[in-house]
């Protein structure tokens, strides 16, 4: 019984303990283990000393009885009482003879006994001896009274009774228990001091490892704790800096690699989004976010469908994360500022799957490109397939007769010339604009004086321009500086670009109308501008002017014989000398283009 009552103790024990520290749990353990034997010893040894001392009274008391027992016999009353008091001075003890009705006959301490009726007599009565303790009126002290019958006694005394005091007993049994007591309680006070020194010693160890845990935990890898101790405690310290040094160095690691894949993920020109298999985004690098329009700071953390609303992305990602496998899509942005693209999706490692990550390629200049290369070909084949075949149509009409035709020949060969003319211009000009675009062509690059380039630029389409009728003429600047204005540019390209610049205004305006070319120094720049009183361009029109072969009237075009690439031209070389050119124009009054060319080298 007394032991299943100790097992189900022990539990209640471990758990009540455990609401406290583990250094009140130490103390606690030491006070029950060292405090409560000491407080038992006390007790017990306090009545252990009480009762030997009973004892050993009780044992003088028996032996004076029997001596007595023997001393009283064949005596009568009036020597008994005589000697007595001898006997008292002899003995020590109290003595009194007690006849058969419990009434002292003789007394050592009185003179003039009375009748008593105590519980020793009572006892001996019953048995051989008698003993009791109680306080005794005629000595005002605790007393032991212990009775004995006498053997073979006279008939007028039939029981002696010795008496003897018990205070100094008792004052000595005190200052044992005061002695056993303060004995104790230094005991108990150094074994808590003792304790609360042990505990405090175990307990602040592992106190700066909790510290140092609680510290690792809020971030500071690294943290050491310090202990000389050389025990399992110290060990125990040891382990820990060397699992702190080994978790700052692997975050570090891992923070420096973080950064670095952040770096590169940031810097792709592809969009890169990851998502959990909640759909909640964990990563964004910037480009997802000029690609979706959309935030990346307030993305991360928000689902999928908060931040992208774009519904075929949505599907890519939740097909992925019901059947993870690599997958590809080509998407179509419809927002503002269409675009193309290309999402190839593929799922985070582990099972059940835990996310997914979208690799954007922004395929729109890809397919604008593939569209611009596509209407080249088709622009190409239709310039070369129109003159080709006048060509060869009057070369077989030529051989089928018409030779010897002196009427109409010539005019068959002077299309033939015409044509062959015009398949060479475009050649030409497909040649020089695919030097400039290369990058291949090689410029002689000079200060160059504006004016004598516009002037002698002027002097070659004059002709022309006299022939439709047409006032062609260059307006100087209002100030002119001392050194004239001059660009930074190759003489040979500077005069390309104003002869296709002329040659278009003169081809677009019609007769009686007037061509000015203006010239002027601006922020280090030389500016030259053509102006035209022709029938202007749509607004609509004017972003695609500088493309190949892009005619805003296609018929009229050709049956002036422009070969489409004037103007494409005239827009790289102003690139390639470190200029630009823009146009202006309002259809039915006119059109402006102006050409901006450095100072200086800007290379």
């Amino acid at each position: 019984m007394r032991q299943s009552i100790y097992i189900s103790a022990a539990p209640i024990y471990s758990v009540v303990m455990s609401r406290f520290p583990i250094f009140w749990q130490l103390l606690l353990a030491f006070a029950l283990f060292v405090v409560l034997p000491l407080v038992a010893l006390g007790l017990i040894g306090g009545g252990w000393m009480r009762d030997a001392g009973l004892q050993a009274v009780e044992e003088r008391l028996r032996s004076k009885a029997a001596l007595l027992d023997e001393l009283v016999r064949g005596q009568n009353l009036e020597q008994l009482q005589g000697r007595l008091r001898s006997l008292r001075e002899e003995f020590g003890p109290r003595i009194a003879l007690i006849g058969a009705d419990g009434r002292v006959v003789a007394e050592s301490d009185r003179d003039d006994p009375s009748s008593l009726a105590d519980r020793e007599i009572a006892s001996a009565r019953a048995g051989l001896v008698g003993v009791t303790t109680r306080h005794s009126a005629t000595t005002q002290t605790n007393t032991m009274y212990l009775a004995r019958r006498v053997s073979n006694a006279q008939s007028l005394v039939e029981f002696v009774r010795v008496a003897l005091p018990i205070a100094d007993i008792e004052k000595h049994v005190r200052h044992l228990q005061w002695l056993t007591w303060g004995t104790a309680a230094t005991t108990a006070a150094f074994a808590l001091f003792l304790a609360w020194w042990l505990a405090r010693r175990v307990v602040r160890p592992v106190q700066m490892i909790r510290e140092g845990a609680a510290a690792v935990a809020a971030g500071d890898y690294g943290h050491k704790v310090y202990s000389e101790r050389q025990d399992e405690l110290g060990a125990l310290a040891g382990a820990f800096n060397q699992m702190s040094e080994r978790l700052a160095s692997q975050f570090s690691q891992l923070d420096h690699d973080r950064q670095q894949l952040r770096a590169v993920l940031g810097s792709m020109v592809e969009g890169v989004i990851a998502v959990d298999a909640a759909q909640t985004v964990l990563f964004a690098n910037d480009r997802a976010g000029e690609l979706l329009e959309f935030g990346v700071s307030q993305a991360v953390g928000r689902r999928l469908w908060e931040v992208v609303r774009y519904r075929p992305v949505h599907d890519l990602v939740e097909r992925l994360l019901s059947a993870p496998e690599l997958g590809g899509q080509n998407l179509d942005w419809l927002g503002p500022g269409q675009r193309s693209f290309t999402v190839h999706a593929a799922p985070l490692p582990g099972r059940p799957v835990r996310g997914a990550v979208l690799v954007l390629h922004d395929v729109t200049e890809m397919r604008r490109l593939e569209r611009v290369r596509q209407e080249f070909v088709a622009n190409v084949s239709h310039e070369l397939k129109t003159p080709l075949s006048v060509i060869v149509a009057c070369a077989e009409t030529l051989q089928s007769g018409a030779v010897d035709d002196v009427e109409n020949r010539g005019r068959f060969l002077e299309r033939i010339a015409t044509q062959a003319q015009r398949l060479f211009m475009l050649i030409v000009d497909m040649i020089d604009l695919a030097k400039v675009e290369a990058g291949t062509e090689q410029f002689k690059r000079d200060e160059v004086a504006v004016d004598a380039a516009v002037l002698a630029c002027i002097e070659r389409h004059q002709e022309r321009a006299r022939a439709k009728n047409q006032r062609l003429e260059a307006v100087p600047p209002a100030r002119i500086p001392p050194d004239g204005v001059t660009a930074w540019s190759d003489p040979d390209a500077l005069s390309q670009i104003l002869d296709n610049l002329v040659d278009n205004a003169i081809k677009y305006t019609p007769a009686e109308g007037l061509i000015q070319l203006h010239w002027w120094a601006e922020d280090s720049k030389a500016i030259v501008e053509v102006r035209d009183t022709g029938i202007g361009i749509p607004e609509h029109e004017l972003p695609r002017v500088f493309e190949r072969f892009y005619r805003v009237d296609k018929a009229r075009s050709r049956e002036m014989g422009g070969t489409g690439l004037g103007l494409s031209i005239v827009k790289h070389l102003a690139q390639a000398m470190g200029g630009g050119v823009r146009v202006a124009s309002q259809v039915g009054q006119g059109t402006s283009f102006t050409v901006v060319l450095p100072q200086t080298d800007v290379g």
